[in-house]
Formats: structure tokens, C-alpha cells, sequence
């Protein structure tokens, strides 16, 4: 994941300019106190990183099957009216909470804002990685009909804001469970803002975090040996991986995308590519189920009307369909090597059929790597993580001594004759 260093925001004041929590930076809690799910405000504190939220593992009588950890706030003085993104930079040490729950009263349209009824509230869940490094940002879309400023007749002052919101803890797969072991969270900020500060990026490679993406409707992500990491849940039948907003593709220019699977140990057998702008809009491509073979999946977005602009929340639906009705929900894991966007539709048929008899065996390899190609490699070569080739070849071979390269995470390159160029990623165990 991208890590944001919010430095530029240093002091909170209640009124409806001020619309960031710097936890860490300015060593207070700013109103947030406990709002219940087994913690009490002991289980709050501020350290030099920020806010610490701590709970128990499961033992009280009213909390025998765990905690569901929450903050409340309830003169937060948000301007839900123009600040509908809610940013939370955080350290997840947890092992367990891999969803966050935004609640939020629901303006207008509710009664009582200090009410704990269900139906005064709206509920916005995100998910996030069970283990985060430092200073680790998620962005969330709070837009919905009640996400709007209010003055609820209960309330003396008279600003219009968002006052009632509360944040809480739980996991993913069980959708929305407990916490059944004793754990924490840091918090090192909240904001609420207009818009998503994204950076263009067209090509993610998995090599050190998981860039942006967060999983939803049952998915958990994580990164390890320059993969993205899909545990998929049988929760619901459209398990969905988007971009959280960190980065973006220039839609105006990039109008073609290929999704690298390295593995599929799944029965989900179609993967859609979800253009939310303006409008759910997709295009869909089968995969191949139950396999530890790689797979190209390409997407021809050309055609979507709404695919224009910055996109910043594009997703990834990775579905078993049915002949008749929803989708089946279905567990399984899946590897992404790679999401690379495009200019120009990314291979020829003539392409396709070399890419798809190129072969890199064995991977993970030890001491000898295979190459089997149907046309002649010009050069070859291994470069280790730090861009440095360690690795040069210039006559076409079938083999290459690695055992003196030391375990890890390496990307092989070969150009070939007829002036196509392949990368795939390498482990040396």
C-alpha cells in the first residue's frame, strides 16, 4: 500500500473548516472516546504514534464470542455536505481486524442521532490487509442520500454538519465478526475530504505492497513474493478488488488492460472489470479455474461510455456465473502478478500464441532455470530488485545456472528476434 505522510494538516479545530484528526502529530484524542463493542475509554490511548485502540480476547459473559472495537464521535462537525472521502491513515498490528465499519447517523432522514437504533444509521464497511505497515493510508467513499449536513431537533447548535459517526473493528470473513483474540489497532489519523489525492499509475506490479487495492464483498488481500494475494471468502458471490483511490489511470488514454494471474486455486471462472464513473459499466473475460498455471486475462474497455477521465476507483469481479441467476459464492485463493494498463490493444494474435508458448520453469527454482520459447532469444537477463542485472545472456539458451544467486524476488527479461520483449517475474528459493 502507498504510504501518505500527512504533514500538511497539523491542527484541529471544531468548526466545519477543520476536517482532519492528526492523532499522532498533535497528541490528542479530539472528542473520539470508546463506543462500546467490548472496549471501554481505558482501552484508549495516545502514544507518540497516534491513537492506540486495544481490546481482550473473548472471556467477559457478555463478550464470550469477542470484541467488535468502537470509536465514537458525536460533535465531529463534518462537512458531509463536501467531504464525502474518509481517509484513515493506521498500523494494523492486529492479525485480525480486516475490516472497518464507518457508521454514521443518518442526517435527514433519521430521528435521533444518540439513538443505538440500527435504523438511525447508515453503515459503510471497507477492508484492509490483517497486517499493515506504518503509516499505511485507506480511502473510502462515504457518498450516500445521508451522508449530508444536518441539525437534528435533539442538538443545540446550529451548524449544519455531520456530527454522529462512529468507526469500528471487525473482520471480513465472517462478514462483519468478531475479534476473537486481544490485539490493537494505531491510529495515526482520520480526515474527511473532497476528493482522493491519487497519483497516475498504469502498471502494478506487487513487488512491496499491495498499491492501492483493497478487497471487498469477502476479500482479503495481501502481498508475498511479488504477488496480490486474493483469499476469497464464500460470503458473497461477487467478490470485488478495487483500487482504493491511491492511484489513478487516465482513462482518456488508456482504453486496454491485462490482468497477469499467476495462479487461480479457485472455481471462479470469469473476471469483469468494473468502470464505476458515472455508473457501474464492465467488461468481462473468462479464466481458467483450479490451476497453478499463469494466465493472461485481457480487457478491451474501449467501449465503456463512462470510462473517461481520471478513474481512481475502478474495480475487479472475480465470479463463478451461473447459467440462471447470481453467481455461486465459493471460496478459493488467487495470485495477481501484475495489472498493467494500455494505450494499444496488448497483443496480436500472433503475440498471444508466442506469449502463451513461452515458458519459465521451474518457478520458485534452486540451482537451474528453464526457458522454452518458439522464437529465438536475443537476450536474456535477471535483474535483482534493486533494478541491477545480475544476469546477462546473448545467445538463444535453454538453460541458466542461478545457484549463485541468493534467495528472493528477480525479474527475467528476454527480447527476442522478431522484437518482442517478455518479463516475468522469478523466485529463487
Amino acid at each position: 500500500m502507498r504510504k501518505f505522510y500527512i504533514l500538511f494538516l497539523l491542527i484541529l479545530s471544531y468548526s466545519l473548516t477543520a476536517q482532519t484528526f492528526d492523532f499522532q502529530n498533535v497528541q490528542d484524542q479530539f472528542g473520539w472516546v470508546s463506543g462500546g463493542g467490548g472496549i471501554t475509554d481505558a482501552d484508549l490511548s495516545i502514544t507518540p504514534d497516534g491513537l492506540v485502540v486495544s481490546w481482550a480476547a473473548p472471556g467477559e459473559s457478555s463478550w464470550q464470542n469477542g470484541r467488535k472495537p468502537k470509536l465514537k464521535h458525536i460533535n465531529a462537525n463534518v462537512d458531509a455536505n463536501n467531504n464525502k472521502i474518509f481517509s484513515m491513515t493506521l498500523h494494523n498490528t492486529s492479525n485480525s481486524v480486516t475490516r472497518i465499519r464507518v457508521i454514521h447517523f443518518k442526517g435527514l432522514n433519521g430521528t435521533d442521532p444518540t439513538s443505538s437504533n440500527g435504523s438511525e444509521a447508515r453503515y459503510a464497511s471497507f477492508d484492509i490487509p490483517a497486517l499493515t505497515d506504518p503509516q499505511e493510508t485507506f480511502y473510502y467513499d462515504l457518498t450516500n442520500a445521508d451522508w449530508v449536513n444536518y441539525n437534528n431537533e435533539i442538538e443545540t447548535e446550529t451548524d449544519l454538519d455531520m456530527d454522529h459517526i462512529q468507526v469500528q473493528f471487525v473482520t471480513a470473513s465472517p462478514a462483519n465478526g468478531f475479534l476473537t483474540s486481544e490485539g490493537s489497532i494505531t491510529i495515526h489519523s482520520m480526515s474527511f475530504i473532497n476528493e482522493i489525492p491519487s497519483e497516475e499509475r498504469v502498471d502494478y506490479n506487487f513487488n512491496e505492497n499491495v498499491e492501492g487495492f483493497i478487497g471487498q464483498n469477502g476479500v482479503s488481500i495481501s502481498q508475498s513474493a511479488g504477488n496480490l494475494v486474493l483469499d476469497i471468502s464464500d460470503t458473497s458471490p461477487y467478490p470485488k478488488l478495487t483500487q482504493s483511490g491511491s492511484f489513478s489511470v487516465n482513462a482518456d488514454l488508456y482504453k486496454y488492460a491485462t490482468v497477469f494471474l499467476s495462479e487461480n486455486n479457485s472455481s471462479k471462472s470469469r473476471m469483469t472489470l468494473v468502470s464505476p464513473q458515472g455508473g457501474n459499466q464492465f467488461v468481462s473475460a473468462d479464466i481458467t479455474t483450479n490451476t497453478i498455471s499463469p494466465q493472461e486475462v485481457n480487457f478491451d474497455i474501449s467501449g465503456l461510455d463512462n470510462w473517461n477521465g481520471m478513474i481512481n476507483n475502478f474495480a475487479f469481479q472475480i465470479i463463478e456465473p451461473t447459467e440462471d441467476g447470481a453467481p455461486l459464492t465459493s471460496s478459493g485463493v488467487a495470485l495477481i502478478d501484475r495489472i498493467l494498463f494500455l494505450t494499444e490493444n496488448p497483443l496480436s494474435t500472433d503475440e498471444i500464441s508466442f506469449e502463451t508458448n513461452f515458458k519459465l520453469f521451474p518457478n520458485p527454482a534452486k540451482d537451474v532455470l528453464n526457458v522454452i520459447s518458439s522464437k529465438q532469444i536475443s537476450v536474456l537477463s535477471i535483474i535483482n530488485m534493486l533494478g541491477q542485472e545480475i544476469i546477462r545472456k546473448t545467445i538463444n539458451t535453454s538453460r541458466v545456472d542461478i545457484s549463485k544467486l541468493t534467495p528472493g524476488l528477480y525479474i527475467v527479461n528476454t527480447k527476442h528476434d522478431n522484437a518482442v520483449e517478455i518479463t516475468r517475474k522469478l523466485i529463487i528459493e
